[in-house]
């Protein structure tokens, strides 16, 4: 980021200029956001400029010298004016050019006229101020020009006594271009803090949409497959065993419809899995697929704040013993920080290091690592497939 910016939005904001040079960079600087909120007020202050230095040149120089000095304010009024938009188009090295123009230009006016203009240093100070967004060196060079002017104007009233203290400019001076610094300052912050905000919102949105895509992902994976199960066991039922085929109907209907209410509750983010319910359903679902369950016989070890993740932990390790481990058998062990889910069908596949692991267990990963926790795949003691999961 650069200290004057470069998103739309905040009164030192700058278009994007990459790749953008020459004169269609200035111009896009003159015609940002920051500089059209940056005109109105610097042409406002320039009031001070028309009472206190132009019109004392128009009327108490005599001509052609009155009008020559009176021209010459003018010009320095315009250039102020447009010392900030040119500064963001300059290098961050080079933002000191237009305060340092500023402050040439007013050289003349304090050798020629006297010290009593130096009043002009108080548009050197707030330039200063906003090219080098309030930082250090703006008030290097506010404090500087202070200084320097009182040292002027206490020879100067050496030489000529006046009724106007020596310290009366130099304090304009640095007030307003304290004040300026710290004005700068807080709209960077601001600025910031709107850049943050946006940020924060596209983050939340993707992590939304991946708890989304995570959550539909494990309920439909583990659904389907009961669903799957159960009417491929009522087909097998229907013709010796009526009866039992119309019980396993009737069970996906069951299992349809608490699909359907637990997609409704992802969508809504209310949706829960409990290590409880999922050993309750493995207790049917493993045998109607064939595979002997050996299951602990409570989870009241297993804290509240892991019953959750161990739920998730169980139901997509099962989802991948009954859809592809080809196992007999599949144990559960259960700990209050762990869970280790082993069968003993055909284990892992080999994969390549680089090639990243299934939807599934990469939602299971981003699950027990928000948990303060970590998933850990490899072979059973059994030969087969080992899922782990500590919190």
């Amino acid at each position: 980021m650069t200290r004057l910016g470069i998103r739309e939005g905040g009164f030192l904001d700058a278009p994007s200029l990459d790749g953008v040079t020459g004169w269609a960079r200035l111009r896009l600087t003159l015609g940002a956001p920051g500089a059209k909120r940056w005109y109105p007020g610097a042409l406002i202050s320039q009031v001070f400029i028309i009472g206190f230095i132009l019109v004392p040149i128009l009327t108490q120089l005599p001509a052609p010298g009155s009008w020559f000095w009176g021209l010459a304010v003018v010009v320095y009024g315009a250039l102020f004016t447009f010392s900030f938009p040119v500064a963001m188009a300059l290098p961050d090295r080079w933002r000191w050019v237009p305060p340092a123009g500023l402050l040439l230009l007013s050289l003349p006016f304090l050798v020629v006229l006297g010290p009593d203009l130096s009043g002009l240093w108080t548009y050197v100070a707030v330039s200063a101020a906003l090219c080098f967004g309030g930082d250090f060196r703006a008030m290097l060079a506010v404090i500087g020009l202070s200084a320097v002017s009182f040292v002027m104007n206490l020879v100067d009233g050496a030489f000529q006594p006046t009724s106007t203290p020596p310290w009366t400019m130099p304090l304009i001076i640095l007030s307003i271009g304290t004040l300026m610094a710290a004005f700068t300052r807080n709209l960077q912050t601001l600025a910031q803090l709107r850049r943050t905000q946006k940020e924060l919102a596209v983050v939340a949105v993707e992590e939304e949409r991946n708890r989304v895509a995570r959550d539909m992902h494990d309920i439909l994976g583990h659904s389907l497959s009961a669903i799957s199960l159960k009417a491929d066991l009522a087909a097998k039922l229907a013709d010796r065993d009526p009866a039992a085929a119309v019980a396993e109907i009737h069970e996906v209907q069951t299992l349809a419809r608490a699909t359907l209410g637990d997609m409704r509750a992802v969508v809504s983010g209310y949706r829960q899995v409990r290590i409880a319910s999922e050993l309750a359903s493995l207790r049917t679902l493993l045998p109607a697929a064939g595979i002997t369950a050996h299951l602990p016989m409570t989870t009241d070890d297993v804290p509240e704040r892991n019953r959750e993740l161990f739920g998730w932990a169980l139901r997509e390790a099962v989802t991948n013993v009954i859809r592809h481990a080809g196992a007999t058998n599949c144990w559960v062990m259960l700990s209050p920080g762990r869970i280790a889910i082993e069968d003993d069908g055909v284990g892992p596949a080999p994969r390549p290091a680089d090639e990243p692991a299934g939807t599934g267990l990469h939602g299971l990963a981003e699950r027990a690592a928000d948990a303060g926790g970590a998933l850990r795949i490899g072979r059973s003691r059994h030969g087969g497939f080992l899922l782990e999961v500590t919190a």
